[in-house]
């Protein structure tokens, strides 16, 4: 060790305080295992935890996540440059049970998830800079059932299967093809890091989305627009009926004036003018009550330069962090 008031660590300690001191951000076990080949548990976490003080451990989600608190980051800059020994390259489990797939049928399957809709051969050339024709196309539909192509027009156009949205969900964890470059093995890397984000929008901000609703566009809050008082019923409750009940029911009531069907998007500034007669924390409880309910959603809205000065005074905080659209669907 390079000096005294360093405590001993094992290689494996003093290795998660160089990556964290290297990502200078709390990671998760998940992204430890990618960056070290394993994860910060057991006797290595309450040394680092408990002991010494020199990591915080985040146990409010899962997989857990950790970063250096002051004490470990003085701890940190006294490490050794220099690994004591040549590392152990990283050995990544991938799954078996994902087919072998050619770089371009793996692009043509995160094209059609990223755009969640269906595509035409042409529109496959302008996105992803090919079409998907002859083996690739027999593969993905005939073999694998991964994609359904449709030959009653030209050009062809193709969407993903029930059975494809599984194995995109999962694309991540396949070992990248050997004649795979680095744009496949970048966009595998970002499809990991987006699955992550959708399992911790559950755990930490009970928001559930599947893939196919992460990438469909979704409208923001200014475009769902209010309904004007005067107007007819809209979703069969009318805007005056808002008045009665308790105020999940009135939040409900609200809602289904401002839509014209389940489970469109309503910003959080419309569904509050609905609601004049109730206190700010009574609608932000009511809120929070609602998001336990099924079809219930309350989310951030991600190109946050398109809000107003409305749209943030109306957000509600979940998890720290700002929400500005509802959508209640079919429970």
């Amino acid at each position: 060790m390079p000096s005294d008031d360093v405590p001993a660590l094992t290689r494996k300690q003093l290795l998660v305080l160089a990556v964290l001191s290297s990502e200078a951000r709390e990671l998760s076990n998940n992204e430890l295992t990618t960056l070290t080949g394993s994860s910060l548990t057991g006797s290595d976490n309450v040394r680092l935890e408990t002991e010494l003080g020199l990591v915080e451990t985040d146990r409010s989600h899962r997989p857990f996540s950790h970063k250096l608190t002051p004490k470990g980051w003085e701890v940190a800059r006294k490490l050794p440059t220099e690994p004591q020994e040549d590392p152990k390259p990283v050995d990544r489990i991938y799954a078996d049970d994902i087919p072998s797939l050619t770089p371009n049928q793996i692009l043509a399957l995160i094209v059609l998830m990223s755009e969640a809709r269906e595509l035409n051969n042409n529109e496959l050339k302008e996105l992803g800079g090919f079409s998907l024709t002859g083996a690739d196309n027999t593969k993905l539909e005939k073999k694998l059932g991964l994609v359904e192509t449709d030959r009653t027009h030209r050009p062809y156009s193709h969407q993903l299967t029930e059975q494809g949205w599984g194995l995109v969900r999962r694309l991540h964890t396949m070992k990248p093809p050997t004649e795979a470059k680095s744009a496949t093995r970048t966009l595998l890397t970002l499809l990991g890091n987006i699955s992550r984000s959708l399992e911790q929008l559950q755990s930490t901000h009970g928001v559930k989305l599947s893939h196919g609703e992460f990438f469909r566009p979704q409208p923001l809050p200014a475009e769902s627009g209010a309904a004007e008082v005067g107007d007819a019923e809209v979703g069969d409750v009318e805007v005056g009926d808002v008045e009665g009940g308790d105020a999940e029911s009135r939040v409900r009531k609200a809602y289904a004036s401002l839509v014209g069907r389940p489970g469109d998007w309503v910003g959080l500034a419309d569904l509050r003018d609905q609601l004049p007669g109730l206190a700010r924390a009574e609608v932000d409880a009511a809120l929070m009550a609602l998001l336990d309910q099924d079809g219930v959603r309350i989310i951030p809205v991600a190109n946050t330069k398109a809000l107003s000065a409305r749209d943030r005074a109306a957000a509600i905080d979940i998890g720290g962090e700002a929400s500005h659209a509802l959508a209640i669907g079919q429970p």
